[in-house]
């Protein structure tokens, strides 16, 4: 799954006025009539909710709009750069790494979204030009890093942004004819183009999501409540990416859908990097709640020579471990509502499932044990789900 990509995005530079003046048969002096530069085109960047992923952007490192043209003569604008759009899921959150000073000054003055209209802004740098001489260069505006900062999330604070705004086009001679200056040679360039790179982070946007270590049965689970099919094996990191599913249920205010969301396992050590790290987590934070599911090894919980009491302890430092990695990776996160459940009913016996159920008590938690396989107390999970979202 490609939820992470970084992208260097270079809106079009406006195009130069130009310094000219008409020439006709019996107009002597004809006056200026050097026409404006166009603008540059925008990087627009749109949601798409048929979009899951980044996968269209893997192996995109640069994108880059179309310049502005220069102004012609009679008063000619420039052509318009084309903009460019680039499409999203939904829940993509987006990242400034670095960006010229055009986009820094826009960005300090004006909100993200702001469409400049012609003439607002301009460098206030011009050319003057002289017979048989060209328009001199100017330095590049080149990319600078800058400290992270996040810009905004698509999808949840709006459907479309220009993100990297083109630059304006310059002004031509005829702007600068005052009575005291009848041949202005003057003409403005054209602003630069905001150069930006920005990191694309997705975050699934789902109502639950499941946590628990690897083959504590998270994808059963969500197989059997939706009509997601995700890889289930009996070995551990199974589920290497993260899965959605749809789950019908029942409320006072009738049928509904919710998002469940069943992300890779996390180990202890999680947060350092171990297994697989705690990178996926970041799509558990739309989450209105969460399911800490755990569960013993088979050989472990079917074994009856190992005291019930061993098994309920083994779980509740499964629970302290989930609950350690998830608060190292965001605090906010350890704090959503959570439902707890004990998969794999089906294979306690009645007294462990009893004394789990007292040692949870004993701690003020809440346990409920159930079944992903069987369907064990399925339909109360569905229920305690439905209470937990709004």
């Amino acid at each position: 799954m490609i939820d992470l990509v970084t992208l260097t995005l270079r809106a079009g530079n406006g195009g130069n006025g130009r310094v000219s003046f008409r020439r006709e048969k019996y107009v002597m002096k004809g006056g200026p009539d050097g026409g404006d530069g166009g603008n540059g085109g925008n990087i627009i960047v749109r949601v798409n909710s048929k979009l899951g992923t980044l996968q269209h952007l893997a192996g995109v490192h640069e994108i880059t709009a179309q310049n502005g043209g220069n102004g012609g003569k009679r008063n000619k604008f420039g052509p318009k750069g084309e903009d460019i759009v680039v499409e999203v899921p939904p829940g993509t959150l987006l990242w400034l790494e670095a960006e010229n000073g055009a986009s820094r000054s826009r960005r300090l003055k004006y909100s993200l979204r702001w469409r400049t209209p012609k003439g607002d802004i301009h460098h206030k740098h011009y050319f003057i030009e002289k017979e048989g001489q060209s328009i001199p260069e100017r330095e590049e505006n080149t990319l600078e890093p800058t400290a992270k900062t996040r810009l905004i999330e698509m999808g949840v604070e709006s459907p479309e942004i220009i993100l990297s705004q083109g630059g304006f086009g310059g002004r031509g001679n005829d702007a600068f004819k005052l009575a005291s200056n009848t041949t202005p040679l003057e003409a403005d360039y054209g602003t630069w183009g905001e150069q930006k790179t920005v990191t694309f982070e997705l975050k699934l946007l789902a109502d639950v999501g499941f946590v628990g270590l690897p083959n504590a049965g998270k994808s059963t689970l969500l197989a059997r409540l939706t009509n997601a099919r995700p890889k289930i094996a009996n070995y551990p990191f199974t589920t290497l990416e993260p899965h959605l599913g749809i789950l019908s249920a029942n409320s006072d205010k009738g049928e509904r859908e919710l998002v469940l969301a069943d992300i890779p396992g996390l180990i202890e050590g999680a947060s350092e990097g171990k297994g697989l790290g705690i990178d996926f987590l970041r799509h558990l934070e739309h989450c209105q709640a969460l399911v800490y599911l755990l569960a013993l090894e088979d050989s472990v919980a079917a074994e009856p020579s190992i005291e019930p009491q061993v098994k309920a302890d083994q779980l509740w430092e499964q629970f302290e471990t989930l609950q350690h990695e998830i608060k190292a990776h965001s605090d906010q996160l350890s704090r959503k509502k959570y439902i707890l459940a004990i998969n794999k009913a089906d294979i306690l016996t009645p007294d462990a499932a009893t004394v789990i159920e007292k040692t949870f008590a004993a701690h003020e938690v809440e346990v409920l044990v159930m079944s992903g396989a069987t369907g064990v107390q399925i339909p109360e999970f569905i229920k305690r789900i439905n209470q937990m979202v709004v």
